[in-house]
């Protein structure tokens, strides 16, 4: 087992449409460990099904990030510092990380002039299997659910239990 952090939606895709200007330029910025675990809310599917949504409906993503590890400061100042890349995220009016919230809070620091769409919430820590999905083992302060399973609860019925979205938009 892998341990994980549990991250969900705190939006449905038609809500997160709203939150977005038609002529912005956007960038999505993910992570490809945690986020990707999560039944696909991030890492590179979990990218290319919001940019296809979004291109779909007329949105222009002018890049597309993926990281090893979001909340890593070193990896996205790296990755900042590349002038290809910086030049795009400097284009950018918005960026959407679907990541953790320690990556989203990192992308926060590195890029503060730029408008940061936030639609994940991290409710705790948990596991990953390839046999059980992911599992919420132990919520964060704040985090108002019971864990009624010595193995933690899904990733879904967590979901659910709050209002909130499982997987990727």
């Amino acid at each position: 087992m892998i341990k994980v952090k549990v991250t969900v939606r705190l939006i449905e895709y038609d809500e997160l449409k709203r939150k977005l200007q038609p002529d912005e330029r956007i960038v999505i910025l993910s992570c490809d460990s945690c986020a990707k675990l999560n039944d696909g809310l991030g890492g590179e599917q979990g990218i290319k099904s919001l940019a296809d949504k979004l291109l779909a409906d007329g949105f222009n993503i002018v890049h597309r990030e993926l990281l090893n590890v979001a909340c890593s400061p070193e990896e996205l100042k790296e990755r900042l510092n590349d002038g290809e890349v910086k030049k795009l995220f400097e284009e950018a009016d918005v960026i959407i990380p679907l990541s953790c919230s320690a990556g989203i809070e990192r992308v926060e620091e590195a890029v503060p002039k730029l408008r940061i769409l936030r639609a994940m919430k991290t409710l705790g820590l948990g596991t990953y299997s390839p046999e059980t999905g992911v599992r919420l083992t132990e919520p964060f302060k704040g985090i108002e659910i019971e864990i009624d399973h010595e193995d933690g609860i899904s990733l879904n019925e967590a979901a659910d239990r709050l209002g909130l979205y499982a997987g990727s938009f």
